[in-house]
């Protein structure tokens, strides 16, 4: 069994756990720096993967680096007498390159993606770049990538922009949600109701979108719509609202500090 360790215990690194854990048997260690991901739900099952010895890393055949970005360079050069030659490197750190890694860890096979939170139940968005890695492990990451959901290999400079849209995507999604949640309370929808309802409605919307391929998102909204009733009056007040420039704004924002969260500690580089 080949074995993995994951360096890092935030929130992204526990869903990743949990999935791997329940999708398939995986020889899984997680490196952590402290105890705060006992504040971040991991479960006890969870708990008793983690150390705190970096000589774990030694024998690993994958490395995932699941760190902040700003603490990419230090993680990097702690670990770079550590880590076993052989092992590919994962790195979900948003915004930080493959030629960054390659300054401090040069010889190693080297996967850029960033799965959303959404891995845990094996329904993430992933974009995922190669680099120096051979078929077999190139197919191996790629069905642990699988696990957590979608996965498409994509050229590397596309990595930011899909971080900004589908990486922090599922938090527009439950921000959408709890302004249908405020909107049914304030329409008397009991509140022990209207979460599942509204979830539910996201759901069965997202599966239409993904089977009826043969319809335009347009034609999709324009089968909602009847004139003069209930969604004709939501979507005029949304366009007078300036909602779609709204979110264009937002995603745009988003994309530029994808960005910004590289170049913030470039250069990556090894102590001189």
């Amino acid at each position: 069994m080949r074995k993995i360790v994951i360096v890092g215990s935030g929130h992204l690194a526990r869903a990743v756990v949990s999935r791997w854990q329940q999708a398939r048997a995986l020889d899984i260690h997680v490196l952590a720096r402290s105890n705060k991901y006992l504040s971040k739900g991991w479960s006890l099952d969870e708990q008793a993967l983690v150390t705190f010895d970096t000589s774990v890393l030694r024998d690993a055949d994958l490395v995932l680096l699941a760190v902040k970005p700003k603490d990419m360079p230090g993680t990097l050069n702690q670990l770079k007498d550590e880590i076993a030659p052989h092992a590919v490197v994962l790195s979900v750190a948003a915004g930080i390159s493959i030629d960054q890694i390659r300054k401090i860890w040069p010889d190693h096979a080297i996967v850029r993606t960033m799965p959303n939170i959404c891995a845990e139940i094996g329904r993430s968005v992933t974009g995922v770049a190669y680099y120096h890695i051979t078929d077999h492990d190139k197919a191996w990451v790629n069905d642990l990538l699988t696990l957590l959901g979608y996965t498409q290999e994509m050229p590397e400079h596309l990595l930011n922009p899909m971080t900004a849209l589908y990486g922090s995507g599922p938090a527009y999604v439950y921000i959408f949600i709890d302004a249908i949640m405020q909107a049914a309370h304030e329409l008397g929808i009991p509140a022990e109701h209207s979460r599942s309802f509204a979830a539910y409605m996201v759901q069965g919307a997202c599966e239409m979108a993904l089977t009826d391929h043969d319809k335009t998102l347009g034609q999709l909204v324009d089968e909602v719509v009847s004139p003069g009733g209930t969604t004709e009056a939501m979507l005029k007040v949304l366009r007078n609202a300036g909602w779609q420039d709204i979110l264009s704004q937002a995603l745009q924002a988003a994309g530029e500090r994808a960005i910004q969260l590289g170049q913030n500690v470039d250069p990556v580089k090894a102590p001189s």
